[in-house]
């Protein structure tokens, strides 16, 4: 028998409604890959971890007491976030990731133009250096800008093994570099002293 329906159409008891028709999902699927995960979590744990290693270095030198936390984005997160800070360790690459460190290599490698703002900074006594997120690894033209160890010897150690880290192309030192190691180190890294116009200029180290 048809049952008549509230919208007055009648449809018989064995006659069953159209089934309504099926959602479908076009937005892109968000997966990740699982290695591709476990990379970038690895480099968030690296960051966190060497940001407050970094920072707590730092806190003990006068040359960065007057720092504010604002000023730790661009002095210390940007170069970490472009791997342009390493982290030397007692044990090397078998020491476990609660070691301290033995000592750390703040450096960039940068275009003719951003050399030429690192040359006006250190002509200007600017330090820290301020570079732009950008700036940090624009080129191939490398600066090693500070390098934070316990003493003489082991920042000449950090110096030495930084070579390592550079394989490329000329390697140019901040003149805080040549206040923190003495003269015969420096010569054995081939480091030739570039000329500061009118003596105005701090000394500038560079390093083939």
């Amino acid at each position: 028998m048809a049952k008549k329906e509230a919208n007055g159409s009648a449809k018989s008891n064995g006659e069953q409604a159209a089934p309504a028709a099926a959602v479908t999902d076009t937005a892109p699927s968000t997966d990740i890959n699982p290695e591709l995960a476990a990379k970038i979590a690895a480099v968030r744990t690296h960051i966190r971890e060497s940001f407050g290693k970094v920072a707590m270095a730092m806190m003990m030198l006068p040359r960065y007491r007057n720092q504010t936390l604002a000023d730790l984005q661009h002095l210390l997160l940007e170069p970490l976030m472009r791997d342009r800070v390493a982290i030397a360790y007692p044990g090397g690459e078998k020491a476990g990731a609660l070691a301290d460190m033995a000592g750390l290599a703040i450096w960039a490698s940068v275009s003719e133009e951003v050399d030429t703002k690192i040359r006006d900074q250190v002509q200007a006594g600017t330090f820290p250096i301020r570079l732009k997120a950008e700036d940090w690894n624009s080129g191939h033209i490398n600066w090693l800008l500070d390098v934070i160890a316990a003493d003489q010897r082991t920042t000449a150690n950090v110096i030495a093994n930084f070579k390592q880290v550079v394989k490329e192309g000329s390697l140019r030192l901040h003149p805080i570099i040549t206040r923190l190691v003495d003269a015969e180190t420096l010569q054995k890294m081939g480091a030739e002293k570039i000329a500061a116009p009118e003596q105005v200029e701090p000394e500038v180290a560079e390093a083939n």
